[in-house]
């Protein structure tokens, strides 16, 4: 936009100030500006369209028939400009950040919060990635803005726990532990199992099991979390799943236990490179995971 099109603008909202006020001062301090420069304005509209707009006596202005009607016109116009503004100041105002994600969390906690986003015209790109590994070296090389992890960060990265579950065992209808609400790793030596193999779970529950005596027995591990139920649908083994997967496993007509263990749950961390991002994203997202799974925050 050229200089003389941003002076047109100013005179605009120096007429509509002055007719609002009734003053040519009052407008002046209202736009901080100088009278002088507010009676430049409406000598320059005056002379553009070759009316009188206003008629300037001792006890201020008033509006002459072509000023009431210049005035019907244009205070549209200069609402419209101020709510452009307004508009452009908030989106210069609002976080363009891409964040890292592990699978689990990007079905089950993020898709409500993006609508949330998405509608409030915060743009949030969330990027999957099925290890806490690969999310962290994303967040290093710059590659995210933030991450969401359930293992330690890296010391250098700032990091805030969003939420913590427990594991659930899962297992299809009619298992000899239909009806059980909550399960031990002890109580699970004699099941086989079925993995998937982009995570850490096996070796969480085999180091759990080893405290009892025993190794899982693994059965079979698979690359996708959809194929690792749709397994336990149609056979008898059992599987060991973060606790966001219960609703989805229940929709499929599966039974689940809560594993009562002792250091067996999991905690999901957002980290990011900069504090200032961090607590950003922080306030983004927490409004947005299940009221269940919110860990204590200060």
């Amino acid at each position: 936009m050229g200089g003389a099109d941003r002076m047109q603008v100013d005179w605009y909202r120096s007429f509509t100030e002055a007719v609002k006020w009734k003053s040519l001062s009052k407008a002046a301090v209202k736009l901080n500006l100088t009278q002088p420069a507010v009676s430049k304005h409406i000598r320059s509209l005056e002379e553009a369209f070759g009316v009188e707009l206003f008629r300037r006596g001792a006890s201020g202005v008033e509006l002459t028939e072509a000023g009431m009607r210049f005035l019907q016109r244009i205070a549209p116009v200069v609402a419209e400009i101020e709510s452009i503004k307004t508009e452009m100041r908030e989106f210069a105002e609002r976080p363009n950040y891409i964040l890292g994600s592990l699978p689990s969390v990007a079905a089950h906690v993020l898709p409500g919060k993006l609508r949330e986003l998405h509608d409030a015209r915060y743009p949030l790109a969330v990027s999957v990635r099925p290890t806490s590994g690969e999310l962290l070296e994303g967040v290093l090389n710059g590659a995210f803005d933030a991450a969401l992890i359930d293992e330690p960060a890296a010391g250098r990265l700032w990091s805030r726990e969003l939420f913590t579950e427990h594991f659930v065992a899962i297992f299809p209808e009619g298992h000899r532990f239909s009806g059980c609400e909550e399960l031990s790793i002890a109580e699970l030596a004699e099941e086989s199992f079925v993995f998937t193999g982009f995570c850490n779970i096996r070796e969480r529950v085999t180091e759990a099991a080893g405290k009892y005596g025993y190794k899982p027995a693994v059965k079979l591990e698979v690359d996708s979390y959809d194929y690792l139920l749709g397994m336990i649908t149609v056979g008898n083994d059992i599987t060991v799943l973060p606790e966001l997967f219960r609703k989805q496993a229940k929709r499929l007509g599966l039974k689940s236990a809560l594993i009562k263990e002792c250091g067996l749950r999991r905690t999901i961390s957002l980290v990011a490179r900069t504090a200032e991002t961090g607590s950003k994203m922080f306030r983004l997202l927490n409004s947005g995971v299940p009221q269940e799974y919110l860990a204590q925050t200060p």
